[in-house]
């Protein structure tokens, strides 16, 4: 920003609250010096969650959102990556410095910021939010994923744990605090979310499940066994399939071959295979969306400044609750 140049950087900018001020002037410079300053939100371009925000943003489809209660949050997510994968049948590497929570972040600090961020560009499309005075952190839990020496040899590369990570070896064993769960209200709604890191998946992949309570229907991602480990919508307990008739036929200019099918009291988003690009794809999406920043930086949304500042507050402060 100094440099007057434009930034796109990965998440997370920050992993602790008291960097706050630096986030805080970062954007603020940007603003001064005329510059695009972004972080790469990939999941904002996943198909199922610009659905989501779709159908939520109808009231004929979902009615109002429910604020729901600490017991029975209005909104809950779910987040869970793992940290053995075997890609091209060779076991993914991962640096020795990932393991430290100091340097790297707890789970929510990291891959969280993604949930946090969809929670509320999902919620209130385009609307500026404010971590002063829209947010209420209410509770938090962390606990560990134990990673035995062999297993952190398999994943590192390295033979013995390192000086660094010595506080968290116990029993030859590393408590890796990299699962979070916390609640949490924006603009009175309650939010729970769970963000947690597996040692390996027994089936499919990373997972991610969103339900958004409204007072018409429920509007949820699965991606369980059902669902072949691919995400997949569903509305849930609608009144009448009228609503969502019309908005899935509004939608085929965007979506052309969207469709839904009941069973019971719910209705399975159909979406087309062409929509389901991956998410490697995605970076070149939000690469391809900041080059329209870059060439006229007032372009970008004005809620983007506060809302990300929102998103770091919750996502380092859930941490800090969590570690009480």
């Amino acid at each position: 920003m100094d440099a007057g140049l434009h930034v796109l950087a990965y998440k997370p900018w920050i992993i602790e609250s008291a960097a706050m001020p630096k986030l805080e002037h970062v954007l603020d410079l940007a603003e001064q010096r005329g510059v695009a300053a972004n972080d790469i939100m990939t999941e904002r371009f996943e198909i199922t969650s610009m659905l989501q925000r779709e159908l939520v943003n109808d009231p004929d489809v979902f009615g109002k959102q429910i604020p729901g209660a600490a017991s029975e949050p209005g909104i809950s997510a779910k987040s869970i990556h793992h940290l053995m994968k075997v890609v091209a049948g060779v076991p993914l590497r991962r640096p020795v410095w990932f393991f430290d929570v100091e340097e790297y972040g707890e789970g929510l600090a990291d891959v969280g910021t993604h949930v946090v961020d969809l929670v509320q560009w999902t919620a209130f499309p385009e609307q500026k939010l404010d971590y002063k005075t829209d947010v209420r952190m209410l509770a938090g839990r962390h606990w560990p994923t134990v990673i035995s020496k062999a297993d952190f040899q398999k994943v590192t590369g390295e033979a013995e744990f390192p000086a660094s990570l010595a506080p968290h070896v116990k029993g030859g064993r590393l408590d890796y605090f990299c699962n979070n769960s916390v609640s949490y209200s924006l603009r009175g709604v309650h939010v729970k979310l769970d963000i947690l890191w597996n040692w390996e998946a027994a089936e499919g992949g990373d997972v991610y499940e969103a339900v958004f309570r409204g007072t018409n229907a429920r509007i949820e991602i699965r991606q369980g066994k059902a669902e072949r480990f691919l995400p997949e919508l569903y509305v849930v307990g609608t009144h009448g399939t009228a609503a969502l008739k019309r908005k899935i036929a509004m939608l085929q200019t965007k979506y052309p071959g969207l469709a839904f099918v009941e069973n019971g009291n719910e209705a399975r988003i159909v979406i087309p295979d062409r929509f389901r690009v991956g998410h490697e794809s995605h970076f070149a999406q939000v690469t391809n969306q900041f080059f329209q920043y870059l060439k006229e930086p007032k372009s970008m949304p004005a809620w983007e400044k506060p809302n990300m500042l929102v998103k770091y507050y919750i996502s380092t402060k859930g941490v800090e609750l969590s570690r009480q």
